[in-house]
């Protein structure tokens, strides 16, 4: 499972992830996101040249770095939900996804019961077990 935070949220999530590993006993890989509105241009451009066949279809900036980990996506942001959801669009098939935003991205238990969530949506055939 990947959780995928901005700047604002990275202490709250590093917090909920040794919770969630503790309680549950799975991983989870942090992913910084430092420059997100920047890497979310370059993938709309990405997708916006293959759309009206400017180039050939390649999966864009935000589709890479996000298929470059396994499981299931949690995008935690501190900001508007459109922020999380603009996300979506890049997650490649396969991969659950679920957007956390606002001030429940700035609680640890929030975070934790959010990634718990999505496990019991079915998304725990990606999870793998922590260990110390």
């Amino acid at each position: 499972m990947q959780w995928v935070c901005a700047s604002g949220v990275l202490a709250a999530a590093q917090s909920a992830a040794q919770t969630f590993a503790r309680e549950h006993g799975l991983a989870v890989e942090l992913r910084h996101l430092a420059d997100g509105a920047a890497l979310l241009d370059a993938s709309v451009d990405c997708e916006t040249q293959w759309r009206r066949g400017l180039r050939p279809r390649v999966d864009s900036p935000l589709e890479r770095w996000i298929a470059s980990a396994p499981g299931p996506v949690l995008c935690i942001t501190d900001g508007e939900r459109a922020q999380a959801e603009a996300l979506r669009a890049f997650v490649p098939a396969g991969h659950a996804y679920l957007g956390l935003w606002g001030d429940e991205a700035r609680q640890p238990e929030a975070i934790a019961q959010a990634a718990w969530q999505l496990v019991q949506a079915g998304a725990e055939r990606w999870l793998t077990l922590a260990v110390d």
